[in-house]
């Protein structure tokens, strides 16, 4: 499973990631609940609000959504202390998606592989990449 974060979404949205050329039929692709509100606050603060919350329903109803559950909640605790202990703090929200992806075993799509890398086990990948 791949997970993708809110920059490869907007670039689904803007037209500037075919996921039929970068993806396999058979792939399971996803996005977590953090980057679904994230792209709706992103929406509403657009010039164009209804159109642009249509477009993100199409693309949200070919992606599975996964949620912040109990059991990512542990992993941003251990991470974000880790993390802190370390001296390299991440955003509490990223932190989320990092958790989630890692606790359902999944590799992580983001345009800002150096902002992730620090965290172990975290799989990164980023089909923006020129």
């Amino acid at each position: 499973m791949k997970i993708l974060d809110s920059d490869h979404c907007i670039a689904i949205l803007r037209g500037k990631l075919d996921l039929r050329i970068k993806a396999s039929p058979e792939e399971e692709l996803a996005v977590t609940t953090i980057s679904i509100g994230e792209l709706t606050h992103g929406a509403y603060r657009s010039k164009n609000p209804a159109d642009n919350l249509s477009r993100l329903d199409v693309l949200l109803a070919a992606l599975i959504a996964l949620p912040y559950d109990e059991m990512s909640a542990r992993r941003w605790g251990s991470l974000k202390a880790s993390l802190e202990r370390e001296g390299k703090p991440l955003h509490d929200l990223d932190l989320q998606i990092a958790s989630i992806a890692i606790e359902n075993h999944a590799t992580l799509l983001t345009h800002n592989k150096k902002h992730f890398e620090r965290i172990e086990p975290l799989t990164l990948e980023d089909w923006l990449e020129a």
